[in-house]
Parts: C-alpha cells; structure tokens; sequence
C-alpha cells in the first residue's frame, strides 16, 4: 500500500531518541522528505502500522479488565512477587494501579493532570513522599512502546512494599538494601506512566504499531482515507522546536512539518494536552533536579543534549543565542561539526554520565547477561533532534528563565526489536527482562536524585 502525501513535502525527522524509530522507518522518513510520499514497500513496522497487524504477531497480550479492582488492589513488581505478569496493562489499569497504590500508602497523592486528551481521557499520576520531589518518572509518550507503563508503575509498587515489609529489593543479579529503598524514597518522586493514553489505547485496540497521539485537527480526510493523525509529543516541546530556524540547513532536518510522518511536530510548541500536561509537572514541582523519560527499543541511557554535542567551556555557545541560528545539529569533530556544540556546566554533565553509567551497570546486572546490554550515549550521538522532553526541563535553567531550577534528564532506551510484526511489541521473556532491567535502572536514578547530585541549582537573574 504507497501513501501518497497530500500536504506539502516536508523535512525528514529523526528520532530524539535514536532507537525509537527503526532504521527502516528511518529511510522512509527521508523518502518522504525528498518525495512527498513514503516508499511503495513500507518497512515492517510501517506495513504494521498501515494494515493491521496479525493477531498472532503481537507478543505479550494486552491485558482485559482491571487486576488492581478499581483501585482496591495495590500492585505488586517482580521484585517483592515473582511471577508471570501474563498481560499489558491498558491506559485503565494504569491509572486504576495509580490510584491503589494512593489507597494503599498514606505517603502516596494520587493526581490528574489538568489537560484532557483529545479523545478526553485524563492523564492521572501519583506524587511519593511528604516532601518536595526531586524527580520526576514519565513513560508510555509513544504508543507502541509497549511495557514502559507497566515497569514503571510495577517498580513504585516493589519500592513502597519493600518500605512497609522492611525488607530490600532484587531484579535478577542485582540486589538492593531496605536502607537504599528507604534513601530512594527521601528524594520524593512524582510519576505519570503513561503520558499519552489516546495513542496507547489505539495501539492495544488495532495492533497497527501506532507512535503519535490521536490529534484530528492536522489530519486530512480523503476518499482513500484519513491521513496524517496524531503529533509526535517528543517532539512538540518548547526546546528548538522550529528547527528550521535553529539547525544547519545541511544536517538531516530533526522534526517533520509533514502531518503523516511519525514525527511530525505538531503546530506550535506545546501545542499537544499530553506535553502540556509534562509542562504542568515542572510547573508545580519547582523542587525537581532530575528527569527521566522511558522508550524502547536498544540498550541505551541517553543524557545532555539532543540538539548537539555537549560541551563545558564555552557559554555563549547556548540554544537561546541568535547568534548561532542555522549552526546548530552538525555532529562531531569535523570542521563543520567543531562550529557549534551546547553549552552546559562540567558538573551537571558528569553527574548525567555518572548516573547513565550508574543505571547501565546494574541494568546489564539485573538483566539475563545475553539478550540486551545498555551503555550511556550523548543523546545527538547519531542524529540531532528538536522539541524533545529531555532538552525541555534541562533548558528552563540553561535558557536562563528567572528562579528556574536544573532539572538533569536523561532517556532510557530499554527492551530489543522483538522480530515481530511490530518490533516495538515484546514477547513474553522480553517483558519480563525489560521489566527487571529498567527497575534496576530507575532504582539508580532516584538514588542519585537523593544525593548530592540531586541537591537544587536555581537559575538567578
């Protein structure tokens, strides 16, 4: 099946975090870019998403009903209750698991985020502990990327047991004290696990590999059928959104203008009810100096800056000087690449790698040492990218916004191309061993949030 663009040709986009689009995809974005219209023999996960997937080919079923009862039965992860998890947890259990770990803990808040989707679903998410959180958990912003909900709402569940039992945690190798769950849990965390309810729940319904959200306004009805659905939230934030102005004309452009690609970026900088509502988390936690932000599927921890390559001495060299408009997203060490790298300060650079490196270590720990083995990367290693989540809530600080607290993100990579008609759809062995693995890895980074590397920097003006 070729669809044929009915919109004006648009620039290719590349992923802000490189795995989330296959290499395939990869090649027809930028047979879109040249051509107006994608290949006439999609990739997999392209062919997947355009005609439905076979049932068969789905991995891990999604789950029907409600295990956690209407929010009456709290969860339990691997870690405090090994078994076999059997299903995905649909957008429903998620905030149903949401509100009965609030039930459960009297130091657990239960929230809805303030903007509704456009199919009017609620964003719902829990803030742990009495205090001001330092970090904030956010998963499920592409669809397809199934399991990252479920391990993130199953690892608060093991934390806040483990708190109660007096007892430590374990995933696979790696094992964890009651004292480190006691220390995790001081830096106060506040999580929405699935940020993007709309286009998860129409991935779970059609198996059609689905990524964006479900926004009608940009889409285009034609007798062939309905085009162009949906925005990539990880690329609608307001952090060198209009790449156009901010990147090199000669680089792979970072975000699509084209309503039918993957990655188009929507109309405006924070356009989407999804990235508004991760906006409103920064706004009312002032207190966080830690972002993590969960895709799948590699191995990787991605950290500093996904517009360019990292660099620690020169501060005009920042994404909110005019000065380097059109300069910016050549990568590396060539003469062209050694114009222009992003700024920011040595030591909130060597606390991200020191924390991926810290997350890799006992992921690959906690993991079954064959099948996925992580390693930290600079997020632009491969391609630049614009309007991501993770050079949004570093940016308030180094765009230098008044009392803007520096919020050190970073992205993790988890789970392996499955060989499925969706690669992003996991067996049942995959599931389990994403779930150790990336319960491993957030165990990391809310440690490192509860030490000195999540103590508070505040932009002064």
């Amino acid at each position: 099946m070729k669809v044929q663009s009915i919109l004006p040709v648009a620039a290719l986009c590349l992923t802000v975090n490189a795995h989330c689009l296959l290499p395939e995809e990869i090649e027809a974005e930028r047979h879109l870019a040249q051509h107006g219209s994608y290949p006439d023999e999609p990739p997999l996960a392209m062919r997947a998403r355009l005609k439905r997937a076979n049932i068969g080919d789905t991995g891990v079923p999604v789950g029907t009903g409600d295990r956690f009862d209407n929010g009456s039965v709290a969860p339990r992860g691997l870690a405090t209750e090994e078994r076999d998890m059997k299903t995905i947890l649909t957008p429903e259990e998620i905030t149903s698991g949401l509100k009965a770990l609030a039930k459960q803990y009297k130091d657990v808040k239960f929230f809805d985020a303030p903007h509704q989707t456009y199919e009017n679903r609620t964003v719902s998410g829990i803030i742990v502990g009495t205090g001001e959180p330092r970090i904030y958990l956010e998963g499920g912003i592409h669809a397809r990327e199934r399991g990252g909900p479920d391990h993130m709402l199953y690892f608060l569940a093991d934390l806040l047991y483990a708190r109660d039992k007096g007892t430590g945690i374990k995933y696979g190798g790696k094992s964890y004290t009651h004292e480190q769950v006691l220390t995790a849990l001081s830096a106060g965390i506040v999580s929405m696990p699935m940020v993007n309810p709309d286009g998860v729940a129409y991935d779970q319904k059609t198996g059609m590999c689905w990524r964006k959200n479900r926004n009608l306004k940009s889409a285009t009805v034609t007798p062939q059928g309905t085009f162009g659905v949906g925005v990539d939230i990880n690329r609608n934030f307001d952090a060198v959104w209009d790449y156009q102005k901010y990147f090199n004309a000669t680089i792979r452009p970072p975000a699509s203008d084209a309503t039918i690609s993957d990655s188009f970026h929507g109309t405006a900088p924070l356009s989407e009810p999804e990235s508004q509502n991760a906006a409103w988390i920064a706004e009312q936690h002032p207190s966080l100096t830690w972002f993590l932000d969960l895709h799948s599927i590699s191995g990787d921890i991605l950290y500093a800056w996904g517009d360019d390559n990292p660099q620690t001495t020169d501060p005009s060299q920042n994404f909110k000087n005019p000065a380097w408009n059109g300069k910016r997203g050549v990568l590396g060490n060539s003469p062209d690449g050694l114009v222009y790298k992003e700024y920011i300060e040595a030591d909130d650079l060597k606390a991200q790698l020191d924390t991926a490196t810290a997350m890799a270590d006992a992921m690959n720990t906690a993991g079954d040492g064959t099948t996925v083995n992580f390693k930290p990367l600079e997020e632009a290693t491969l391609y630049a990218s614009s309007g991501g989540t993770t050079d949004w809530f570093l940016g308030r600080y180094y765009g230098h916004t008044c009392g803007a607290g520096r919020v050190n993100g970073l992205a993790v990579e988890f789970g392996e191309d499955s060989g499925l008609a969706c690669p992003f759809y996991p067996t049942n062995p995959q599931f389990h061993n994403s779930m150790r693995q990336v319960a491993a890895g957030l165990m990391e980074i809310v440690l490192s949030a509860a030490g000195k590397n999540g103590e508070p920097k505040i932009w002064k003006c």
